[in-house]
C-alpha cells in the first residue's frame, strides 16, 4: 500500500517543505515515552523529541491519539505521516513501513506478569495489546492469548481473572510496579523478544519525510539534545 503523502510527492516532483503540516499519530500512555494527563495533554519523551525535530524543521506539526494497533494501518494509510510510542522496529514492521534510525535501546528481555502459582506461558491464557511486538511473539509461539485494544484493557482483564497471565513492556516501568504490588501479581516469566531499538515510522517510499526527521535527529545527537531528552524521562 503507498501511503497518499508519497503519492502527491511523486507526482508533482515535490519534497518536504517548511509549510507542510505533518500529523503525528500514538498511543497512550506509555510512560515514559508517551503520557497523557486527563485533559488530553500529551507529554513524555517522544513528545520533547518529535516537538524538537518539528522546530527544527520549521514543520507543523498536529498531534492525534490511537490505539497502538492502528498506528502502522493509519500512516500505511496516509492518515498519519509519522507514528511514534514506543515503537520497536523488528523485519516484520520494516515489511510495511520505513523507519528513522533508532533514538533509544530497549532490553530484549519481556515478563509475563500474573498471580504467584499461575500457569506457565505454554499452558496459561495470556492477556496483550493488540498491534504490539508481544503479540506478534506470542502468534508466532503459538501461544494461547486475548488480544486487546489497549494496555489498561490488558491490564483489567488480568485483574479480574479472565486470563492466566499478562505479556507487556512491564518491567521497568513504575506504574507496572504499582499495578503488580497493589493486585498481588509478580513477575514470573519472560521470553526475549528482541528488536533494533524504538524509532518513528513513515509510510514505505515517503523518502522526503523520512530524510527531514532523520537530519534532525542526527544533528540532535551530535549535540546532545537527544541525550537531554533521554536522562530526562528514563533516569
Amino acid at each position: 500500500m503507498t501511503c497518499v503523502s508519497t503519492i502527491a510527492a511523486l507526482a508533482t516532483g515535490l519534497t518536504l517543505v517548511s509549510a507542510e503540516t505533518v500529523t503525528i499519530g500514538t498511543d497512550g500512555p506509555f510512560p515514559a515515552y508517551v503520557l497523557v494527563d486527563e485533559t488530553g495533554v500529551i507529554t513524555g519523551f517522544e513528545r520533547d523529541v518529535m516537538d524538537e525535530i518539528c522546530s527544527r524543521a520549521a514543520l507543523v506539526c498536529a498531534w492525534q491519539l490511537a490505539n497502538f494497533d492502528q498506528l502502522i494501518p493509519g500512516v500505511m494509510s496516509g492518515h498519519f505521516d509519522v507514528v511514534l510510542g514506543g515503537m520497536a522496529v523488528n523485519d516484520e514492521r520494516k515489511a510495511l513501513v520505513d523507519f528513522t534510525r533508532s533514538y533509544y535501546t530497549t532490553e530484549p528481555e519481556e515478563w509475563y506478569i500474573g498471580r504467584p502459582g499461575a500457569l506457565p506461558p505454554d499452558r496459561a491464557l495470556i492477556a496483550v495489546q493488540s498491534g504490539t511486538v508481544h503479540e506478534a511473539h506470542l502468534r508466532n509461539l503459538g501461544l494461547a492469548r486475548v488480544s486487546f485494544p489497549t494496555e489498561p484493557e490488558v491490564l483489567e482483564a488480568l485483574r479480574t481473572g479472565q486470563v492466566d497471565l499478562a505479556l507487556g513492556p512491564f518491567q521497568t516501568r513504575a506504574d507496572i510496579e504499582v499495578f503488580v504490588q497493589a493486585n498481588g501479581f509478580d513477575f514470573l516469566y519472560s521470553d526475549l523478544i528482541p528488536d533494533d531499538g524504538v524509532a518513528m515510522a513513515v509510510c514505505k517510499g515517503n523518502v522526503a519525510l523520512l530524510d527531514t526527521l532523520n537530519a534532525a535527529l542526527d544533528a540532535m545527537r551530535a549535540d546532545g539534545t537527544l541525550q537531554g531528552f533521554e536522562t530526562r524521562w528514563f533516569n
